[in-house]
């Protein structure tokens, strides 16, 4: 029994042992087969793209219809076109996951597409503020789905939906219902308890078509879109804000294999609504007065105002990029308003100030914003550096901007001349009172210009360092005919890749306006463990008198050292300082697997100079008299500077 026993062992032992060498040698030949077939699909791959580029360089023509008939998008073969995909923002891994994502495609030319990405948030005393730390937590999602046509040569379209929402922030029902917090939010606007209405949060985020090889090769973009140039500096889709930009116009493209010419045309706002209810936001709002039956204007709305201008590349090789660029964010004359007063509703409205100082129907002429510049860097492929590129590992970029044009507020030329002027007048006119009339007025100019240098080394493949320099002009002298503070355009505000968090720091607590801002940044990528990314920014006003400013590009007056405002009474008495603050950024980015990827980032926050010596001052100013007072809650501790300020979130980007 026992020999039987041990025969039998053996004989087993020898199956399971054949059984495996069996299965290793069928696991070899799948991945030999399944090498075979990769080698010869990037092999037909690579003959399709030349005998394509041959026929083009040839003349040869398709026969329309046998071309038609086996049309293939270029996107399902090559993997999804940069320029369709502008409403997301993904980690390269991710993104390059996402575009080569073959189950997608519904046949040769239809894609569709889908992203979902919450995102966890904690901000704390941002404003260096100990009275009032502002903290700030909440839970955020964006979703979207997209629809890609693509059914021949000469034409695409894409729709893009898009929600985005506070988790828990739907509009409640009627009070008394206990599913109220519960309800999804339905319809365009809803009330929530509220004094302003609450806009529907799904919306169009894109929809446009293209009509291709039209004359010169040349395509047209007409509709929603959202478009993104160089390092998204001045234009680009702010993809990491919860609802992104997009622009409603058109721009026309040459695009060949070392130059990219574009024209552009977009409307930002538009000043009048459309008929059967569809509405401008940016329209006249009126009220009616019980007590008269007559509309009053309660809000002017806004001037018309356009984004025109052209953006260029020219490509040598690999070995260096150029950018040239001209754009015009142009306005309408804004009209009067004398302000709004109906007691029995509780509306009370300021007029709006005159900036014409002329007696007419405006209170500001045309406002014509005109940003020219370059963008020179050795980044040629897809804003990375090329595969063949002779800088190897070392990228570098310099990016230059000027502006000119006219503001639409119109300035005394000489304060102290005017003056002068009037009292001769009125002397000559037997006036008891002198009189106050602009007699030297001009158009304030835009004079401002912007610098950055970017550059960094990377090592063995994964670990990059590289420091960057931004400079962006700020105003010394606030009312004079020259508005010197660099004006932002619709750029993020926010680093994009490859070069992760570039701009000024991902706290989302500062404008590139009047700022000086010094980074260093660190990455690592790692082959299981995702890609982890540091900066450490100083940023500083370029000119103490002007204000910091806030992401929105509206000034935080009175927060930092600065010259008083015409509508500031009173001015702190403080040491004159540039530093606004210092952030320490660390980000990490792991794909969880090909459609979901995981980011974690905190940032770390200290008031530099200017804050501290602002709001710690103990004296003050009065504007109007010059006489000396004291900050009482400063002196009683109630009030002063709380210099250190935290950033945190959490996301995850899941798509299809």
């Amino acid at each position: 029994m026992n020999i039987k026993s041990g025969i039998i062992f053996f004989m087993l032992i020898n199956l399971s042992i054949l059984s495996q060498d069996k299965s290793i040698d069928k696991e070899n030949e799948n991945a030999a087969n399944q090498k075979s077939i990769s080698d010869i699909e990037a092999s037909l791959k690579k003959n399709q793209e030349d005998l394509a580029e041959l026929k083009k360089r040839l003349g040869v023509k398709e026969n329309p219809i046998l071309e038609k008939e086996k049309f293939i998008s270029p996107s399902k073969v090559n993997g999804l076109n940069p320029e369709y995909n502008r409403s997301m923002f993904l980690d390269p891994e991710h993104a390059k996951k996402f575009n080569q994502n073959e189950k997608a495609w519904l046949n040769d030319w239809v894609r569709v597409g889908a992203l979902i990405r919450p995102r966890f948030e904690d901000r704390y005393n941002l404003a260096f503020d100990k009275q009032n730390k502002g903290n700030i937590s909440r839970i955020m999602q964006t979703t979207q789905f997209f629809l890609l046509i693509d059914p021949s040569p000469n034409f695409t379209m894409k729709i893009t939906f898009q929600d985005a929402r506070v988790l828990g922030g739907s509009a409640p029902a009627p009070v008394g219902d206990i599913r109220a917090f519960a309800f999804d939010g339905v319809g365009n606007t809803t009330n929530a308890g509220q004094a302003n209405s609450i806009p529907s949060a799904t919306t169009l985020r894109e929809g446009w078509f293209m009509i291709k090889k039209l004359p010169l090769d040349a395509k047209l973009q007409i509709g929603r879109q959202i478009i993104s140039y160089g390092d998204q500096r001045m234009i680009g889709g702010a993809n990491w804000t919860i609802g992104g930009l997009s622009y409603d116009g058109a721009r026309l493209m040459f695009d060949q294999k070392n130059f990219n010419i574009h024209l552009l045309g977009y409307k930002i706002t538009e000043n009048q609504s459309g008929p059967n209810g569809v509405l401008s936001s940016s329209a006249p709002i009126g009220k009616v007065d019980p007590a008269t039956g007559r509309t009053v204007l309660v809000n002017p709305g806004l001037p018309k105002q356009y984004l025109v201008g052209t953006y260029n590349s020219f490509k040598k090789s690999n070995w260096f990029l150029i950018d040239l660029y001209s754009l015009g964010f142009l306005s309408s004359k804004t009209q009067n308003f004398s302000g709004a007063n109906i007691p029995s509703q509780g509306v009370n409205i300021a007029a709006t100030p005159d900036s014409d100082l002329t007696t007419n129907s405006w209170s500001k002429q045309k406002n014509d914003l005109w940003t020219t510049g370059f963008r020179l860097t050795n980044r040629t492929e897809g804003n990375n550096l090329g595969k063949d590129s002779p800088y190897k590992s070392w990228d570098w970029t310099f990016e230059a901007a000027w502006q000119t044009g006219i503001t639409g507020t119109k300035v005394i030329k000489d304060p102290i001349q005017n003056a002068g002027l009037n009292a001769i007048y009125s002397e000559s006119q037997g006036l008891r009172n002198r009189s106050d009339y602009n007699l030297l007025t001009e158009n304030q100019k835009y004079t401002g210009h912007m610098y950055v240098f970017q550059t960094g080394y990377t090592f063995f493949e994964k670990f990059r360092v590289g420091i960057q320099y931004l400079l962006s002009s700020g105003d010394s002298r606030l009312n004079d005919g020259s508005k010197s503070t660099f004006q932002t355009l619709t750029n993020p505000r926010l680093g994009v890749f490859p070069n992760w968090n570039n701009i000024a720091g991902f706290s989302e607590n500062i404008d590139t306006k009047n700022l000086t801002s010094k980074t260093i940044n660190l990455s690592y990528k790692t082959e299981s463990f995702g890609s982890f990314y540091a900066s450490y920014f100083w940023n500083d006003k370029t000119k103490t008198q002007d204000s910091w400013y806030a992401v929105n590009g509206i000034a935080n007056t009175g927060a930092t050292v600065e010259q008083a405002s015409t509508t500031q009474s009173t001015q702190n008495l403080a040491k004159s300082n540039r530093g606004i603050y210092t952030e320490l950024d660390l980000t990490w980015i792991y794909g969880i697997n090909d459609n979901v990827s995981l980011w974690i980032g905190g940032g770390y926050l200290v008031a530099g100079g200017s804050v501290r010596n602002q709001k710690d001052a103990v004296l003050n100013v009065d504007t109007r008299t010059g006489g000396i007072g004291f900050n009482q809650n400063v002196l009683l501790g109630q009030s002063g500077v709380a210099p250190k300020a935290y950033m945190f979130f959490m996301q995850m980007n899941a798509t299809f």
